[in-house]
């Protein structure tokens, strides 16, 4: 018996996403995980290879004390921006590519296979609009984020922080993180559930991205609650295995920092070089949490296409036109 392919334009609850999420998968395994590893894989590797032998040097203060300001620029600065800029094109790419499986494969009929050809298909036109429109988003949210500190700068200097008022900083640092714990418990699934489906709704509809996420909160009015247990199910979800994939590089990561300690109990700050094991492993497992995200971005993806279908209908009238 054939199994029923995966389409996104269906109303699911909890249990209808995680089945689709993990039939896709098993549907489309080789033409996702083949073109996210052929485009993206290069640049994500990259990024883990750089940042493993980054993070080698970390271990080393040795050589950044003698050499000063300026090893730390070589050591640490330069290797960082460079992670940064092939992790953000890498990442770009990656959601690209996810997302292009996602919207040909419900193109393509009861059975038509999938294949790595459909990913390229506008892939420049569908790229530089994801990452200008994520460049554009990152700008917002500095700015979000200055203003915020500013804000929490002038709350702590009226609250005495540079006076010697310890009692009330104290109680102001412990309520904004209770409140920021809060927030974050609340809030951050959610935030994360309309960036990536904005992302999706950004090259699926070839929007810009504030008229995405517009789209993505007008689905998410009257399903909050709904949506925060779904996305937060997924986040433990992608959680977890994430951890079991990173296991191998936590555990070469205790073993080379135990490793370069003295017998006498001191730590050994020379001869610190990055050794070869470690850049693979970290390569490695970085490249297998990545391959694990494709989980979570389809739970949010099927959350979100579950909300627009509850709304509009859209296959049932597809079906009605049909007749």
């Amino acid at each position: 018996m054939t199994e029923q392919k995966i389409y996104y334009k269906k109303v699911r609850d909890l249990g209808g996403i995680f089945s689709a999420t993990f039939g896709f998968i098993k549907q489309n395994f080789k033409p996702l995980y083949g073109s996210l590893l052929f485009f993206a894989g290069p640049f994500l590797l990259v990024a883990a290879a750089i940042s493993a032998n980054a993070f080698g040097a970390g271990l080393s203060m040795g050589r950044i004390f003698k050499g000063g300001l300026g090893s730390l620029y070589a050591e640490f600065l330069v290797p960082y921006l460079i992670t940064i800029c092939v992790l953000f094109v890498g990442i770009t790419i990656y959601n690209v590519i996810l997302n292009k499986n996602i919207i040909e494969s419900e193109k393509l009929q009861s059975q038509e296979p999938l294949t790595i050809n459909h990913s390229i298909n506008n892939f420049f036109s569908d790229f530089w609009r994801v990452l200008t429109n994520t460049l554009l988003l990152i700008f917002i949210f500095i700015i979000f984020f200055i203003i915020l500190a500013l804000i929490f700068g002038a709350i702590y200097a009226l609250a005495g922080g540079g006076a010697g008022n310890n009692t009330a900083v104290i109680v102001l640092m412990v309520l904004f993180v209770i409140l920021l714990f809060a927030f974050m418990l609340i809030f951050g699934p959610i935030i994360s559930f309309v960036l990536i489906a904005a992302i999706f709704v950004c090259q699926k509809d070839r929007i810009p991205i504030f008229a995405a996420i517009k789209k993505v909160f007008y689905y998410l009015k009257g399903n909050f609650w709904n949506t925060w247990v779904v996305i937060m199910v997924g986040f433990l979800t992608y959680f977890i295995m994430t951890f079991v994939v990173q296991i191998p590089m936590l555990i070469l990561t205790l073993i080379t920092t135990f490793s370069r300690l003295k017998v006498s109990g001191g730590y050994n700050f020379e001869d610190q070089n990055t050794s070869l094991i470690m850049v693979i492993v970290v390569s490695i497992c970085s490249l297998l949490s990545y391959g694990v995200r494709v989980i979570f971005n389809l739970i949010v993806t099927y959350q979100y296409t579950s909300l627009e279908e509850k709304k509009e209908g859209i296959s049932i009238i597809e079906k009605i036109n049909q007749i």
